[in-house]
């Protein structure tokens, strides 16, 4: 996985996050869930897809208006780091 790919997956993630509402995060999932797929075909650590997976739901979770924003978005920092620290050094 190159830095391009993993910085179009971030960008995903990230508008995600910041969509305005539920509602409009949906179609944004639907995008992320696909790359996700595409990306996790390429890799063989199971660890890895797991945290890819947490990425997503945590993100998510942090869209449209939410309690506790900050926390949410720190939860999918936490699990992208995990994930790209692992993706990088295989």
């Amino acid at each position: 996985m190159n830095t391009d790919e993993l910085a179009n997956l971030w960008k995903s993630i990230e508008e995600v996050i910041n969509a305005p509402t539920k509602k409009e995060a949906q179609p944004l999932v639907s995008r992320l869930k696909f790359q996700a797929s595409q990306i996790k075909a390429h890799i063989n650590d199971p660890y890895l897809k797991n945290k890819l997976d947490e990425v997503i739901i945590y993100a998510e979770e942090a869209s449209g208006r939410v309690m506790n924003k900050l926390e949410a978005e720190s939860y999918v920092q936490q699990s992208w780091y995990t994930f790209e620290s692992g993706v990088k050094n295989t």
